[in-house]
């Protein structure tokens, strides 16, 4: 096999089996690829089906790439553990991933927020399931995807590029892939935390199979794939509302918890999949590709739990009550209240589609070579959040509680009520606390919203390229057109009750759920979606300003120009390779959605749109010196961009006007106010340097490697006062305004910082060290971020989202006559990470504590006799059933979140021929 299919096969398998993980390492080459398409084709692998075959893939196709990259390597067609490429993603160098319900679902790249980089399917630009533009990578099953590479620096044919990164997912080419397979997987998984609610399941199935076949003398190739995932979930979530301050006689001024809202969730996620590939040589100089992936995802999830109102509420704290440690009440009573008992439904629906035909031409005379592409991507999203109500009495009319309660150290407050929230000729379907009592008499019982999001992106592009004579070896052209709409809105109801009554008996109880993890031995549960389905409630709809002020379309137009120059050549008798070149990107981003004011049928709305373009150059050089046979120094600088989150571009915005101010002439105190969004945003902007170092063992024994990076990131997004137009916005009162302009919170541009960076990996075959250890190994990866770059002016303790200071990993392996085990354990540092509340929609940033975690694999492959093509395969994840805790501010004993998923569990079988 010579270097450049190699290179080929390298990338083309590229994707790090689910426990085991990142698999980079690398070997040698007389000459390396000059552009990114010649490593991200698919081609048979010598050492297939086997761990060590999956490390020695991603290690050539990370030195053979022309960029600084990560690669992700399957062991196999089909054989990847993994429920989606989010967990194997989160195994490389300098790359983390956030937990959503136990799950990996959004990651960051050296430290950046998620919305700095992007995701890519084949080279396309991907639409997104989120509110802002980066991909959830659950939405992609890793069983589908043959590759991924993730490329932390650009160049400029680099279509749809990040700042922090940009991750391309590649699915199979089935003439490239060169033979007949078939394989097939499945496996049957649980959770060692058993059923939380009833009605719930602690078990459920996965299984995918695919086709390749090729026909008409191999110059038609098919691929077919299809995967399902029926994933159960079950953990205990604790949340405080806060921790305000109180005045006591005996201790002075202490921080108390505000209140909480614990539940117990039970989930289920469904997931069907295809991927259809269509592969034709026209001719020796025609080729093109048809490829198609479609997602149904679906998860439900079941909460049940007491919300409890304290400090933040009517709730008297006892005085004298109280044990205090450093300023801090661990212990003490509340009377006077009542809790509110919930039963509710989460559930997320999201369709994604991606599809496009490339078609590659050959000798077009003169020696030019030419590729054009054409991409559609859409996802469709709702979620529906239905809370439900019930307590002792309507509006505190009912029996009041008395609660004591204990901090308890790092998982939050257990609870010693006086109601016995099992009985129930206690509880009653009423609204405990009279919220929104001014829209719904005796306030209302429960709340339904719909949040949903529609994006669209179209992509057209067309490359031109020839070779050149000299030291820049080639010359590359192109041209992108990209449009893409977003839009977000929401339906939201208050729940009353369909009988006029502002309370109705307690429905039929389902059973007790458990909520001994906060103290509280259990509460009577009934199904919600029975009652809201038999018509037990009536809606009124939600028109406050603060809910159609955030409903929005984004829609963005962008045409792309690139010129890149290869570079072939010696430096001091140094072969050095790679490219300098550069983008102009001009970019139209337009928006339209409602400004509002008031509550309920007194809220008066404003149509507004507005538009903004601007034009970006973006150059690019990278260098690649082999400085021996076995050692390689990498060289990168260039200015990169990364669009804003979408929301933020959003024209809507909630507005207020005081009569009080009506003859002030002092726009920033003057009658009209408002927070929204800014359709003016330009880009975040970064210019980049990257070093690396990368010295590979003798004959494949793996390598290690040294990564240096510096990021200046020019502009960056802060929430800032600016002065807007109110001209045709409605007044109130006798006097109009003497103004008719006034300052608006919104995200501007203003000056960023930096960010820098060491990473480091090792990648060592035992028999390295000794024979003894032939068939042992370990792959080992650090990365160290630091940043002075403060989201909040004026507050250093407050981090970009997402920024880590230490992310690392470490696998050990053994894999010998079809016998395969590994363990593998990730770590990452303390974050800032935004947790929704309120339903899916609202943000709130918190602080993670840092967590490891753990997994584990062993499998046997049968290489002969009746069974031969079979594996079995046994999983467990999450073995040190590590929590994922938030706090407060700097002070980790103000415990915000504290979720516990437990451990899971997998076992299953493969079969290929």
């Amino acid at each position: 096999m010579n270097p450049r299919n190699r290179v080929i096969v390298a990338s083309a398998l590229a994707f790090a089996l689910g426990t085991g993980a990142t698999a980079i390492a690398q070997s040698a080459s007389d000459k390396e690829p000059e552009s990114i398409d010649q490593i991200v084709e698919l081609s048979p692998f010598e050492v297939t089906g086997s761990f060590a075959g999956s490390i020695a893939a991603a290690t050539e196709a990370k030195q053979f790439a022309p960029l600084v990259v990560e690669a992700l390597v399957a062991e196999d067609i089909g054989k990847l553990p993994d429920t989606s490429i989010a967990e194997s993603l989160s195994r490389l160098p300098g790359i983390s991933s956030q937990r959503v319900n136990g799950r990996s679902q959004v990651i960051t790249i050296r430290g950046f927020p998620a919305e700095f980089s992007t995701g890519l399917l084949n080279g396309r630009e991907q639409a997104s399931s989120s509110s802002h533009r980066n991909v959830e990578y659950d939405q992609y099953p890793a069983e589908l995807l043959h590759g991924a590479m993730v490329y932390k620096t650009t160049n400029a044919s680099l279509i749809g590029q990040g700042i922090s990164g940009t991750v391309d997912m590649r699915t199979v080419r089935p003439l490239a892939h060169g033979k007949r397979t078939f394989a097939a997987n499945a496996f049957y998984e649980w959770t060692e935390m058993g059923k939380l609610n009833a009605g719930s399941d602690d078990a459920g199935l996965r299984y995918s199979a695919t086709y390749i076949d090729q026909f008409a003398d191999d110059t038609i190739g098919l691929a077919i794939g299809y995967a399902h995932m029926d994933k159960p979930g079950q953990g205990e979530q604790w949340q405080a509302w806060g921790y305000p301050t109180i005045d006591t006689a005996d201790h002075g001024t202490v921080s108390i918890i505000g209140g909480a809202k614990p539940f117990v969730r039970s989930s289920s996620l469904n997931r069907d999949s295809v991927l259809a590939v269509f592969e034709h040589k026209v001719s020796e100089n025609v080729h093109y590709t048809v490829d198609l992936f479609v997602s149904d995802f679906a998860e439900q999830q079941l909460l049940r739990g007491i919300e409890i109102p304290l400090q933040w509420s009517s709730a008297r704290f006892v005085e004298g009550s109280e044990v205090v440690e450093d300023g801090f009440v661990v212990k003490g009573t509340f009377e006077n209240v009542y809790g509110v008992v919930r039963n509710d439904i989460v559930d997320r629906d999201a369709d994604v589609l991606s599809g496009g035909v490339n078609i590659e031409f050959g000798n077009l005379g003169g020696g030019w070579t030419a590729e054009a592409d054409i991409s559609y991507s859409k996802v469709e999203r709702v979620d529906t959040v239905l809370e439900t109500y019930s307590g002792t009495g309507s509006n505190q009319t009912g029996p009041a509680d008395t609660m004591q309660f204990s901090m308890e150290s790092g998982t939050g407050a257990v609870f010693t009520p006086s109601i016995d929230y099992t009985d129930t000729s206690v509880l009653k379907l009423t609204s405990p606390q009279g919220w929104s009592g001014d829209i719904v008499p005796g306030g209302q019982v429960g709340y339904l919203k719909r949040p949903t999001s529609d994006d669209k992106v179209y992509g057209a592009r067309i490359t031109a390229e020839r070779e050149l004579d000299g030291f820049l070896s080639n010359l590359k052209i192109g041209a992108y057109l990209n449009t893409r709409s977003k839009a977000e809105f929401e339906e939201g109801y208050f729940l009353g009750l369909a009988s006029g009554n502002v309370e109705d008996p307690f429905p039929t109880s389902i059973g007790v759920t458990d909520l001994s993890f906060i103290g509280i031995p259990g509460m009577a549960s009934y199904d919600p979606l029975a009652e809201y389905q038999n018509g037990r409630y009536e809606l009124i709809e939600n028109k406050n300003a603060d809910v159609v002020s955030v409903d929005w379309d984004v829609d963005e137009d962008i045409a792309l120009g690139f010129v890149q120059l290869g570079i072939d050549t010696h430096l001091g008798g140094i072969p050095v390779t790679g490219d300098i070149g550069f983008q102009y990107v001009n970019t139209r981003q337009s928006s339209a959605g409602i400004s509002a004011t008031g509550r309920g049928e007194s809220v008066e709305n404003v149509p507004v749109s507005a538009s903004h373009s601007y034009g970006d150059f973006v150059p690019s050089l990278n260098l690649n010196f082999r400085v021996s046979e076995r050692q390689f120094v990498r060289f990168f600088a260039g200015r990169q961009i990364m669009r804003q989150r979408m929301q933020d571009m959003r024209a809507g915005f909630q507005f207020g006007y005081d009569p009080a101010k009506a003859d002030s002439t002092d726009p920033f105190n003057g009658p009209w106010s408002g927070s929204g969004g800014n359709t003016a945003l330009e880009p975040w902007r970064a210019n980049a340097l990257d070093l690396s170092f990368e010295h590979y063992f003798a004959d494949g024994m793996g390598y290690w490697s040294v990564a240096g990076f510096y990021k200046d990131l020019r502009t960056f997004a802060y929430n800032q006062r600016q002065i807007r137009d109110f001209t045709g916005f409605p007044w109130t009162g006798d006097q109009p305004p003497a103004i008719f302009e006034g300052a608006v919170d919104m995200p501007v541009n203003g000056k960023g910082g930096d960010i820098k960076g060491v990473e480091v990996t090792l990648s060592l075959a035992g028999e390295k060290l000794t024979d003894i250890l032939k068939g042992f190994g370990t792959i080992a990866t650090a990365a160290w971020t630091d940043s002075n770059i403060t989201p909040n002016p004026g507050d250093p303790s407050q981090p970009i989202p997402g920024f880590s200071k230490w992310v690392g990993s470490l696998t050990f392996y053994y894999e010998q006559g079809g016998f395969s085990a590994r363990i593998s354990g990730r770590y990452r540092s303390e974050y800032r990470a935004n947790v929704a509340t309120f339903g899916p929609r609202g943000e709130d940033f918190r602080t993670v504590q840092p967590e490891t975690l753990i997994d584990a694999q062993i499998s046997y492959a049968f290489s002969e006799g009746p069974l031969k093509g079979f594996s079995v395969i046994a999983q467990a994840y999450n073995l040190n059933n590590e929590p994922l805790v938030t706090y407060d501010g700097n002070d980790s004993r103000l415990v915000r979140d504290y979720q516990l998923y437990g451990r899971s569990y997998s076992v299953g079988v493969s079969y290929k021929f």
